[in-house]
């Protein structure tokens, strides 16, 4: 294996996707256990790296009993990625006079506020965040990942969803490793929230209102800086990126999320044999949540997750959890 690259960091490859990507490159019909005996990786972690890189373009999957990886073609690939920044680039791009200018004269908008405001402190940010809520009217746009300013939960949210106020939010894997995760966003899905997972996301920020936001400055522990967006093309470009992210991610079905809620009372699947605790398992795999993560969401051992799934690839005759995966969706359990 080649060590940590660097290069496709710029289109949201991680320098360890980037190092399974050129072994891939390498290696056309590559196994996940060849991937895993060259890198000294576990097989988890070298099967969530291939998914990533699948839902970029750049690899995809051989079938067969054993399923093998390769490469798609570099450079149109990569292209590809280029271009669907390219319009979000663009946007910002097009806002950097007025962003010099906002810095430079703390420049005002019609109504006397500032454009543009740095926040120093995460009690700065939280206390931004919690004010745009409350202002909030009609909707709110959130990117939901780790770090998070002072704490996970949103004690907020529910009672603006009874009002009347849409909530969507994008989540990526790791916004669920804390225990309760599971039934957290399964209560907020009930209560309204409209919810879909990525399994990478750039950022995090709350929208409100497609007039304002509030996002940190960097995305390294702890989150010191962050700044509030007024009523900019900064905004409208965020709101975009928003919209397509959410095409492109797996919406979440509230019954799989939902621990302890009573199964619903409708026909099974005949050719299923599958619970509502097994769809829900095959949600999170699908999701690209860790077995540990899976296994404390749950609440069972790791050992018993992965006796769990035995018997989940049994029903579903399949052999990898990639196969599992694809027959649950064709059958609609997921």
């Amino acid at each position: 294996m080649q060590e940590d690259g660097r290069a496709l960091e710029i289109v949201g490859i991680s320098a360890f996707d980037e190092r399974i990507y050129r072994s891939v490159l390498a290696c056309p019909g590559i196994t996940v256990q060849e991937l895993v005996r060259r890198s000294g990786e576990s097989s988890g972690r070298i099967q969530s790296s291939l998914s990533r890189l699948r839902v970029k373009g750049l690899v995809s999957r051989l079938w067969g009993r054993s399923p093998r990886w390769t490469a798609t073609n570099p450079g149109t690939a990569i292209r590809a990625l280029v271009r669907d920044m390219q319009s979000e680039l663009d946007l910002l791009t097009d806002t950097a006079d007025e962003l010099e200018a906002a810095f430079r004269d703390v420049g005002t908008d019609p109504a006397g506020g500032d454009q543009i405001e740095v926040l120093a402190g995460p009690e700065e940010q939280a206390r931004w965040y919690v004010r745009l809520q409350q202002e909030a009217k009609e909707e709110v746009l959130t990117f939901d990942r780790p770090p998070y300013v002072l704490d996970y939960h949103n004690p907020l949210q529910t009672d603006l969803l009874r009002n009347g106020v849409r909530y969507r939010t994008l989540y990526v894997p790791e916004a669920f490793d804390h225990p309760g995760a599971l039934d957290e966003v399964g209560s907020l899905i009930r209560a309204g929230e409209e919810a879909r997972i990525l399994p990478w996301l750039p950022f995090k920020m709350a929208l409100v209102d497609r007039s304002r936001a509030v996002m940190p400055l960097h995305m390294e522990p702890p989150l010191t800086r962050g700044v509030l967006i007024r009523g900019s093309t900064v905004v409208v470009a965020l709101v975009e990126l928003f919209e397509r992210l959410w095409r492109e991610a797996l919406p979440v079905r509230p019954e799989l999320w939902s621990h302890g809620v009573p199964e619903p009372q409708v026909a099974p699947d005949p050719g299923a044999g599958l619970s509502v605790e097994d769809r829900r398992l095959l949600a999170l795999l699908a999701a690209g949540l860790k077995d540990d993560a899976i296994a404390r969401q749950l609440g069972t051992s790791p050992r018993s997750l992965r006796r769990r799934l035995r018997h989940l690839l049994d029903e579903l005759n399949a052999e990898t959890r990639f196969q599992a995966g694809a027959q649950a969706s064709r059958r609609g359990l997921v």
